[in-house]
């Protein structure tokens, strides 16, 4: 045998000693991204699904926080209709979230958080770009959609022994407001909220006004 095939048969040893080496790992990666990527991920949700299986999809890393914006929209808005309508499962929701870890309660929290943040800064971002006249209308609006919203959400009532203590509440959302939102967006947001809360008094302040707004708040 020549040299040049003595030397080409050992590169082919070679290359099939690497390969045969190699494979394994390849083997084990794939099934890892299988089993991490494609059989972990939970499925979303449907809209009869168990209060359990929908606090566990907005826990996971995988869940909820892999959805496209408009999925995600569209899922928080038909659990949160069953939440207002459905008394038994909006106490199993609680209850479920009451039993989990805090770790699981932190990570709910803040997924959540990372869904809403986008629909209300959507009304920060658009207060500011408006020119000056237009401004007050575009409050006028959001106080009455505010307010339809608050008044759906203000029969909710879930019983303190399902839903556990609230008392850190509010600390734990400064804390997660601190750490999610830029110095810019804060400030952008106050100026927002002073504005809002401003026409809110002019409107109470005038009995004409408030009878309009409520008005219009109530109707369908």
């Amino acid at each position: 045998m020549g040299s040049d095939s003595a030397r080409r048969l050992y590169q082919l040893r070679r290359v099939m000693l690497a390969t045969t080496c190699v494979a394994p790992v390849i083997v084990l990666g794939g099934l890892w991204l299988l089993v991490t990527e494609v059989l972990l991920v939970p499925a979303v949700p449907g809209p009869a699904a168990a209060p359990d299986a929908v606090a566990q999809f907005i826990v996971h890393r995988k869940g909820l926080p892999r959805l496209e914006r408009k999925r995600r929209e569209v899922f928080l808005q038909a659990q949160v209709a069953r939440l207002v309508r459905d008394e038994a499962f909006r106490n199993r929701f609680a209850a479920e979230y009451r039993v989990s870890s805090p770790e699981d309660q932190k990570a709910f929290r803040e997924h959540l958080f990372d869904a809403f943040k986008p629909l209300v800064m959507d009304d920060i971002q658009r207060y500011h770009e408006l020119p000056e006249p237009q401004r007050q209308p575009y409050l006028d609006e959001r106080i009455v959609a505010y307010n339809r919203l608050s008044r759906l959400l203000g029969s909710v009532r879930i019983e303190k022994s399902i839903a556990g203590p609230v008392a850190d509440a509010q600390q734990d959302l400064l804390s997660t407001l601190l750490q999610k939102t830029t110095e810019q967006e804060r400030q952008m947001g106050l100026a927002y909220g002073h504005a809002l809360a401003g026409r809110v008094a002019a409107i109470l302040a005038d009995p004409e006004l408030k009878a309009e707004f409520e008005a219009r708040i109530a109707a369908p």
